[in-house]
């Protein structure tokens, strides 16, 4: 029989746990074989709310009972997944206030003393700045890839034709009407050369944005 004093430790220890998980912003929960939820921290509360507009607390499906098409979509297969031995995390989206956010979520069993599956255990966190700062850095690489190409290809034509062009130059006789010609031809050119610096120059102010 559980002494008093063990009954007040657990009751402590109980108390300690539910301290821990509510002093953190990231989501925390627990849901058994059935999906109904065992525990879970008040940031889970909030996460949730920004899905179907209403909190839920221990003893409510996960699910919100399949009310919510879009919320049911989104976390359905990794619940069954998770019952079934699996250890994942999903990126999921949302909106708040117009805005679009990014959020990891872990799926991870939980196993009694026989091994056998009794829950799944969930974390998630925003990483919504993360997230951006790799679309910035795919950004930034397009651009380099788009002013590579600029400077291998489209830049090498102008001054093929340049180099060409000064070639014909008659230098004995700069009266020659063809020098006239070649001047243009050149002059074209160069404006044309000027035309894809100035889209090199575009493109590189976008990777400092």
């Amino acid at each position: 029989m559980m002494q008093h004093k063990d009954i007040a430790r657990v009751i402590s220890d109980e108390e300690h746990l539910r301290l821990l998980i509510n002093n953190t912003d990231d989501p925390i929960w627990l849901v058994d074989t059935s999906l109904s939820i065992v525990e879970c921290n008040r940031a889970f509360k909030k996460w949730v709310f920004c899905f179907i507009g209403q909190e839920l607390d221990n003893g409510d499906n996960v699910l919100f009972n399949g009310e919510n098409k879009i919320y049911l979509e989104k976390f359905e297969m990794c619940y069954q997944l998770a019952l079934n031995g699996r250890t994942f995390r999903s990126v999921e989206d949302m909106r708040i206030n117009n805005t679009l956010q990014y959020t990891s979520v872990s799926f991870s069993p939980v196993y009694d003393g026989e091994r056998k599956i009794i829950g799944v255990s969930c974390f998630a966190r925003d990483i919504t700045e993360q997230r951006k700062h790799l679309l910035k850095i795919e950004q930034q690489n397009t651009a380099l890839r788009e002013i590579a190409f600029i400077e291998s290809h489209r830049v090498r034509g102008p001054v093929a034709t340049i180099l060409g062009l000064q070639q014909l130059f008659n230098t004995d006789d700069p009266a020659d009407p063809i020098n006239k010609e070649i001047i243009d031809g050149i002059i074209k050119v160069t404006n044309d050369l000027d035309v894809i610096i100035r889209e090199v120059v575009r493109k590189s102010n976008e990777i400092d944005m």
